[in-house]
């Protein structure tokens, strides 16, 4: 887990900023999210009157499965990160803090222990780096539709069209038909 303690930054006034390097840094982010290796992460907590306001950048190796040929392969992203987190407790008292009227149930909160939790963020937002058809290399071939083997791996033929015989009827009539030059 990722956890960075911020309690020295809430005492803070703001506008304070504190700068953060994460290198090499190997965390689990899911089942639905497989890093390839560790995470870089450059990022600026900056104290605002409300909270810490986290910006940076993530870049993590993510291993992803081919659309076309269902091979293995990784993929390096990078992804902007910009948060604020509001504290849930206060600094002096450690009483409770209350939601805003305009806040939303989903606002990142400061835990109890003036914790800052990134995991799920970086979870969040390197899921969003999924494409749509991931593909190995933009000129994949993909699977043969008959056998399925894989298209770019030597010559590739099957013989004749094998014809399902519920359909032998209608590839008589189809035959017929050319025949008369219809």
């Amino acid at each position: 887990m990722t956890d960075l303690n911020v309690a020295g930054l809430l005492q803070a006034p703001p506008g304070t900023s504190r700068d953060l390097r994460l290198r090499d840094h190997y965390v689990t982010l899911g089942p639905d999210l497989e890093l390839a290796g560790p995470l870089d992460a450059d990022l600026v907590l900056q104290r605002t009157n409300r909270g810490i306001l986290v910006r940076g950048m993530v870049r993590a190796p993510l291993r992803r499965t081919c659309a076309r040929c269902t091979d293995p392969f990784v993929d390096e992203v990078a992804v902007a990160i910009d948060e604020e987190f509001l504290p849930s407790v206060d600094l002096a008292s450690g009483a409770p803090i209350g939601r805003d009227a305009g806040e939303s149930e989903t606002a990142n909160r400061i835990n109890e222990h003036h914790e800052i939790e990134l995991d799920p963020i970086f979870h969040d937002e390197l899921s969003l780096t999924e494409p749509m058809h991931p593909l190995c290399r933009p000129d994949c071939a993909g699977l043969c539709p008959a056998c399925g083997g894989k298209l770019d791996v030597g010559v590739h033929e099957h013989s004749g069209d094998d014809i399902d015989p519920r359909l032998a009827a209608l590839g008589a009539l189809l035959s017929d038909g050319d025949a008369d030059g219809r």
